[in-house]
């Protein structure tokens, strides 16, 4: 009889949720992320910090934290990027359901215990919930959560088309969500500037069951710096090998209908990022030529693609065949449809 007892107390105080903190400088947002997830209304959680070879006093005010109050672990790596903090936090998590915050952004005080709520209730193996951005500045109320929201569950191919709409953002970003622990067992997040990208899709596709929640209870700050600097960089192509990645997956899965918007939607990003390289980066001869590689592996896919019209397979093959000749002719259609917009 006691030993049934005191395996009922353990199930029960056993940890339910691991909270993911990669942490890298911005000290002073990180105390306003921390708070809000310290304060809130579900309490049985373990907050794991990590952080990433900070150079100001992030990694002291994480241990202050873990002084305060016993939820707290911390973790001090050297400098390897946000992917690397997730797996670092991933692989220490004790928790049965997972949730990633960002160090500069913050929470609702109802988020973990919404989501836990319905990941529960509705025996999903993630749960979604709508996100808001927001300045540095900006005051929102934290303390008040919409009871009466909307509630919508997705089968995995439901989840899965989510990627392909206006609202994919919602379903790609890893921090609006709850997620059942052993989702993790063979995913990792690759050390890229869009992980987020190529692990989206991964979780989704062995997710029988998504819940996504009508209400907004995350924050995602906007920094001034990070708004006002619009520099194109070389590691932005990150966005086409994950994509490109995501239409390969789909391919080797047999999923066609997935796999044919997957291709459209690597076909329309690599044009706009190889193009957006070519004209603000100088002596990228080398990554263009990799990047082409790419390309070239979805040409006879891109030719068989009944979604996409003859006039854009015609650029497809141009393109790959005499680039020259398919810039001139695609900065004449540019020029065209401005003309026809402005009347002239």
């Amino acid at each position: 009889m006691e030993y049934d007892i005191y395996h009922f107390w353990r199930s029960v105080m056993a940890i339910k949720i691991s909270i993911i903190v990669p942490v890298y400088n911005l000290e002073y947002l990180l105390l306003k992320c921390v708070d809000s997830i310290l304060s809130q209304t579900f309490t049985n959680f373990e907050l794991i910090l990590v952080n990433d070879g900070s150079t100001d006093n992030s990694g002291e005010v994480c241990d202050e934290y873990a002084k305060l109050d016993s939820r707290v672990k911390v973790i001090h790596k050297e400098n390897g990027g946000v992917a690397s903090s997730r797996n670092a936090g991933l692989d220490a998590a004790k928790g049965k359901y997972i949730g990633f915050v960002d160090n500069d952004d913050y929470i609702n005080e109802f988020m973990f215990e919404t989501l836990y709520n319905n990941i529960i209730a509705h025996s999903s193996d993630m749960a979604v919930c709508d996100f808001q951005k927001v300045d540095e500045v900006q005051c929102v109320d934290t303390k008040n959560a919409d009871s009466h929201y909307k509630i919508q569950h997705f089968n995995t191919k439901e989840a899965l088309n989510q990627l392909y709409t206006p609202n994919y953002l919602t379903f790609v970003c890893p921090w609006n969500k709850l997620y059942k622990s052993d989702l993790f067992d063979e995913i990792r997040y690759e050390n890229s500037i869009n992980d987020d990208e190529t692990v989206a899709h991964k979780l989704l596709y062995i997710s029988k069951k998504v819940t996504y929640i009508y209400t907004t209870l995350y924050y995602y700050v906007q920094r001034e710096e990070s708004q006002t600097n619009s520099t194109f960089h070389i590691n932005r192509l990150d966005a086409v090998y994950a994509l490109k990645a995501r239409e390969v997956f789909f391919r080797e899965k047999g999923e066609s209908e997935l796999h044919q918007k997957a291709l459209k939607h690597y076909m329309e990003k690599f044009f706009w990022y190889y193009y957006l390289a070519k004209s603000n980066l100088e002596d990228i001869d080398r990554e263009l030529k990799d990047l082409k590689r790419t390309f070239d592996d979805s040409l006879i896919y891109l030719l068989k693609h009944k979604g996409i019209g003859w006039k854009q397979k015609l650029m497809c093959l141009l393109f790959r065949i005499h680039p020259v000749i398919f810039e001139f002719t695609r900065d004449a259609n540019i020029k065209n449809r401005k003309n026809r917009q402005t009347g002239i």
